[in-house]
């Protein structure tokens, strides 16, 4: 009872949070700046206050006490909300060895997403530059953002506004305990065949960018557009390793029923057939 009046006070709270910045936003903001700036620069102000800055702010609250409970089917975005789905995962001797597959098969490795390295990112999107380690955008498994990521970009020229790429969490061995996180019995059970704690083990979430603009759903940002059928990019990871001769052993596991979820972005279904594809790199 006392969980009830609690949770019931946190959205009492946060919904006068919301009020008070819709308030301020449209009621004092906008006929302050629209008296001194032309109207199309007080709106694109107004869209990025409300973006970046206020949405996100009253979703991290909401998310302080209505954390989200689920399978690891999918890693999540920094507010907590479904993103890229589990498809692959990768069992070899060290990050070195991950890294040369990946490089043999034609892949780039992701630079870090600092403030240069996305400027040049959207400068490469918006004109259509070559950026082949263009940087992704942070996704979250296991706690904590992706540790390594690798593309391959297409179009003419290649650019980031069409691209192939994965994201990777190593399986750490302090990686928090079951009580937190009931999956981590069935991550053991899975890789307790291929390894014997002298390899280590990559969670990887394969999608394919196919197009430069999208709007997410929960918070009106820009992002890329991906294709909902998420099977067919872990797919084609797997035959660029087997092409370039990397792989050792392929398994495939039924992790659970096939699966279709709200993407980020409007529109967008992300389709999935509930199996975890598990190569061991030679």
């Amino acid at each position: 009872m006392i969980g009830f009046f609690l949770r019931l006070l946190w959205r009492l709270i946060v919904g006068t949070v919301a009020v008070a910045l819709a308030y301020a936003t449209f009621f004092l903001a906008y006929p302050y700046l629209d008296k001194r700036f032309p109207t199309l620069v007080v709106i694109i102000a107004i869209y990025v206050f409300a973006a970046y800055l206020g949405i996100p702010l009253l979703v991290r609250l909401w998310k302080i006490v209505f954390r989200p409970r689920h399978l690891p089917q999918y890693a999540t975005s920094g507010d907590g909300w479904s993103s890229d789905p589990i498809n692959i995962a990768i069992v070899c001797k060290n990050e070195t060895s991950l890294e040369r597959a990946f490089a043999q098969s034609g892949w780039y490795k992701a630079d870090d997403g600092s403030i240069f390295n996305n400027l040049r990112m959207a400068a490469a999107v918006v004109f259509r530059l070559p950026y082949a380690n263009a940087p992704f955008s942070k996704l979250f498994l296991f706690g904590r953002r992706h540790d390594v990521g690798y593309q391959i970009q297409t179009g003419t020229p290649p650019t980031p506004r069409h691209r192939h790429h994965i994201r990777f969490w190593r399986l750490l061995p302090d990686t928090p305990t079951r009580k937190e996180h009931q999956h981590n019995n069935f991550w053991d059970s899975i890789f307790a065949r291929f390894s014997s704690g002298k390899q280590q083990i990559w969670i990887g979430a394969a999608t394919h960018d196919i197009g430069p603009l999208a709007i997410r759903v929960q918070n009106l940002q820009i992002t890329h557009k991906i294709d909902r059928e998420t099977n067919r990019e872990r797919d084609y990871v797997i035959a660029t390793l087997k092409k370039s001769g990397a792989i050792r052993r392929h398994e495939i596991i039924k992790a659970g029923e096939p699966l279709s979820f709200r993407g980020q972005t409007f529109g967008v279904n992300i389709v999935t057939d509930g199996t975890l594809h598990v190569i061991e790199l030679k």
